[in-house]
Parts: C-alpha cells; sequence; structure tokens
C-alpha cells in the first residue's frame, strides 16, 4: 500500500506540475494577447489623432484662403473708392491750379 501511496502522491504531483506548466502557459498567452491588443489600440488612437490633425489643418487652410480672399476684396473696394474720390478731385484741382495761375 505504501507504493500506491508513494505512486498516488507521485501522480497528483505530476498533475499539478502539469496543470501548473498549462497555467503558465495560458498567461503568457494571455498576456501576449493583451500587449498587441494595446499596440493595436494605440496604433488606432495615433491614426485618429493624425486625421484630426489634417482635418484641422484643412479648415484651417480653408479659413486662411477665406480671410485673404476677404481681406483682397476689402483692399480693393477701398483702392477704387480712394481712386475714384481722387479722380473727382483731380478736376477740381485742376481748375483751382488754373484759377490761381491765371489771376496770379
Amino acid at each position: 500500500m505504501a507504493m500506491e501511496a508513494i505512486a498516488a502522491v507521485e501522480e497528483a504531483e505530476a498533475a499539478a506540475n502539469r496543470r501548473k506548466a498549462e497555467a503558465l502557459q495560458q498567461a503568457k498567452q494571455l498576456a501576449a494577447a493583451a500587449e498587441e491588443r494595446g499596440r493595436e489600440a494605440v496604433k488606432a488612437a495615433q491614426a485618429k489623432a493624425e486625421q484630426a490633425l489634417a482635418d484641422v489643418e484643412k479648415a484651417a487652410d480653408e479659413r486662411i484662403a477665406a480671410d485673404a480672399e476677404r481681406i483682397r476684396a476689402e483692399t480693393k473696394a477701398e483702392l477704387d473708392s480712394l481712386r475714384s474720390r481722387a479722380e473727382t478731385r483731380l478736376g477740381d484741382a485742376a481748375e483751382k491750379i488754373v484759377e490761381r495761375i491765371v489771376n496770379g
């Protein structure tokens, strides 16, 4: 009976060692899978951030272009207005110059 008990203990120890090795292997696989999911999550977050940055840059470029066009149009309108006022005053100025020359 002692031999049977020793064999049973050895069998139990071997089974425990197998379960321990299996658990260790499973833990390693779970850790590797979690690490891979983490890397994928970081990649996805990075891609999302890069896309958001590209969207912000595009919107900023569009606003800059619109602002530049608006400023260009306002400046042209102001220039046209100044030119028009100058042209109307040019005739008056010429008349005054002629009058001063003639009247001395």
